[in-house]
């Protein structure tokens, strides 16, 4: 066969064939080593040459100038032609900061003339590269503009602020302008730079606003009785509704020191009054929501009174509340399902069956506890679709940002890795999107399903992608020695980490299920695990043996109960102990909602349903949600059918015996 003929086989064959990306960085272990170098400053000429043709030098060069930067001079020769590229991208950016560090406000203008950046930093250090003599009107009206609109300025920017204050172009206006930005703009500890600028009466009276913004049962006697007064007042009073709603509604009742709100200030207080009174569901939070005029209730207030209903766990009063929820809120699943809940807890069942089945449209949570309340199959639309192999084939060869992000990653480059990613990415179209992930979880990049593709309805169909199964091993052989459910414990991972086995939360949680070294310690020395101290909790194997126990512990602790448990899992058995004492008595899903908590209030509800997608992803039968709700695992139950419904139609309500 001729040679063309051979590779037009060659081509033929690879775009048949499913793409799959299965490459290591090239000159893996001198990259290694190079890296190890080039961070601490020490790459060498040799390490240079013998990497010349790595795509990734760009990189260890940028890196190896950074760790040097402050005795360099400008990187241009490194950045030379592509000033595009990520790894230089980066390296101007770097360049850019430390010219500011410097205070080398003319090398920093040139640098900007260069390399143009819109930031306000940047506009800050083009504004004190003028020389104070040439600083003319024009100059002034651009950095007025900075004072004016800009709340959340760099430190350096002080310096033209300085600058506008001994030339006296801060005058009382000016100085009042800053300090409503900086109100509105929840900037208050900023107050003192405007402070130190104004007039001593100025000076006296702001620094009494920012005592009132600090404390609201402040002495408020000779404050002006005129709008900013109000805008202080209001703000001070809502901060307070939040440590106090009592003392809030206490203070506006008491006059204000006689400063006339707007309809719309005094409407806005009472909200923030109302939803927190709902929130920690005080015995007022009734009369107080009731109070305020129904145009000023939002739709989270609407919802927090829902909530405040069920945890009064009066059904008749309860269904009358749906009524108050804004019409697009009661086409939500949530509101459908728990109104249904209501009405068939009255006896009401038939009308609750057509609200069921609207909500049993919906793939998630509460549209599958619909389901169950059917016995009706769950709605699920899994989509799988994946490019033409040729255009896969043609996307993981053509794509030097992508493969170069790929063995960043693989070299446990991740910072760099992103840049990389996200120039690659940006541009793709969306097939390309999801094979570019496709082909980052190959390498053990599980986030990017998640961080990189839009939340839109079709993505969130790509169930497969967004759902790894990774450590399959780790997770059945941790399931197995705690007892647990395998989905189970998968889901905990998936709502924890996305399993990217090296992240640490800002409470120092690490690793897959996010564990506390001291936490984990504990499970390791009671269940005979060796410890190995907390950086082996970056080791999947090692954090999803423990995450598995600690998931027991809390299980034990409650009972069984999942919701319980998974509530103390993400919250806290304090927390959770405090609701259970206060609306233990509630069902678990009305118990649920009424979390005062967002964050473990959305978490109990995702590890449930994460639970379901990981029965269908481990292809083992689907536990019903209701079940796993309870943690109740006994043999007996009926595996749920997952299926894509037609246009749904509403079950009839069983026929009324006729009386004899």
């Amino acid at each position: 066969m001729h040679r063309k003929q051979h590779a037009l086989l060659a081509i033929i064959i690879a775009a048949t064939l499913p793409a799959a990306w299965a490459g290591a960085p090239p000159q893996e272990a001198e990259l290694r080593s190079a890296f190890l170098a080039a961070k601490s400053g020490t790459l060498t000429d040799a390490q240079r040459q013998g990497l010349r043709r790595n795509p990734l030098l760009p990189w260890l060069e940028a890196i190896q100038f950074r760790q040097g930067m402050s005795a360099s001079s400008a990187p241009l020769a490194l950045i030379r032609s592509k000033p595009e590229d990520p790894a230089n991208v980066w390296l101007i950016g770097q360049w850019r900061n430390e010219l500011i560090r410097r205070q080398d406000w003319l090398a920093s203008a040139q640098w900007q003339a260069q390399f143009p950046d819109n930031s306000i930093g940047s506009r800050c250090a083009g504004l004190l590269a003028v020389e104070p003599s040439n600083r003319d009107t024009p100059w002034q009206q651009n950095a007025l503009s900075v004072w004016r609109t800009e709340s959340k300025s760099p430190a350096h920017c002080g310096q033209v602020f300085e600058h506008l204050g001994v030339s006296g172009a801060l005058d009382g206006a000016a100085a009042w302008q800053r300090f409503d930005l900086l109100l509105a703009d929840d900037a208050e500890a900023r107050l003192p730079e405007v402070i130190a600028v104004m007039s001593a009466g100025d000076a006296e009276l702001a620094g009494r606003y920012r005592a009132v913004l600090n404390d609201a049962t402040a002495d408020m006697s000779g404050l002006p009785r005129d709008a900013r007064t109000a805008r202080v007042l209001q703000k001070s009073y809502t901060t307070m509704a939040r440590k106090d709603p009592g003392l809030a509604e206490k203070l506006v009742n008491a006059g204000n020191g006689n400063v006339a709100f707007t309809a719309e200030q005094g409407n806005a207080i009472r909200h923030e009054i109302a939803l927190w009174s709902l929130v920690n569901y005080l015995p007022e939070a009734e009369s107080r929501y009731a109070a305020l005029p129904e145009p000023a209730r939002s739709a989270n207030l609407r919802e927090w009174y829902m909530r405040y209903q069920f945890s009064m766990n009066d059904d008749a009063r309860t269904l009358n509340a749906f009524s108050q929820l804004l019409p697009a809120q009661q086409q939500e699943t949530r509101w459908q399902y728990f109104k249904g809940r209501v009405l068939e807890r009255l006896g009401r069942r038939g009308e609750a069956l057509p609200l069921y089945a609207a909500a049993a449209k919906s793939a998630n949570f509460h549209g599958w506890l619909a389901a169950d309340r059917l016995g009706a199959d769950y709605s699920f639309c899994p989509f799988e679709q994946r490019m033409p192999a040729k255009d896969r084939a043609a996307l993981h060869a053509g794509n030097p940002g992508l493969e170069r992000a790929l063995w960043l990653w693989q070299l446990g480059e991740a910072n760099y890795a992103i840049w990389e990613w996200n120039a690659a990415f940006k541009p793709l179209n969306a097939d390309q999107q999801r094979e570019a992930v496709t082909m980052a979880q190959e390498i053990g990049w599980y986030d990017r399903a998640v961080f990189s593709l839009e939340a839109n309805e079709l993505n969130q169909r790509y169930y497969s992608l967004r759902f790894a199964t990774p450590y399959t091993g780790e997770f059945s052989s941790a399931s197995a020695r705690f007892g647990l459910d395998r989905a189970w414990l998968t889901a905990h991972a998936r709502a924890e980490s996305i399993f990217m086995p090296d992240v640490t939360s800002s409470a120092n949680a690490r690793g897959l299920l996010q564990l506390l070294p001291s936490t984990a310690e504990t499970i390791a020395v009671r269940n005979g695990i060796a410890w190995q101290g907390p950086e082996s909790l970056y080791r999947p194997e090692v954090n999803i043996v423990l995450g598995a126990g600690a998931l027991r512990d809390v299980i034990d602790t409650y009972e069984g109960k999942a919701y319980q448990a998974i509530g103390a899992y993400n919250a806290g058995p304090t927390a959770v102990n405090r609701w259970l004492a206060a609306r233990g008595g509630l069902d678990a899903d009305f118990w649920i909602e009424t979390v005062p908590y967002k964050e473990t209030r959305e978490y109990i509800p995702r590890v449930l349903s994460f639970s379901v997608i990981y029965d269908w992803r481990l292809k083992q039968p689907v536990v019903p949600i209701s079940r796993r709700l309870n943690g109740d695992f006994s043999a007996g139950y009926k595996s749920v059918p997952l299926r894509c419904p037609s246009p749904a139609t509403v079950p009839e309500a069983p026929a009324k015996k006729k009386r004899r």
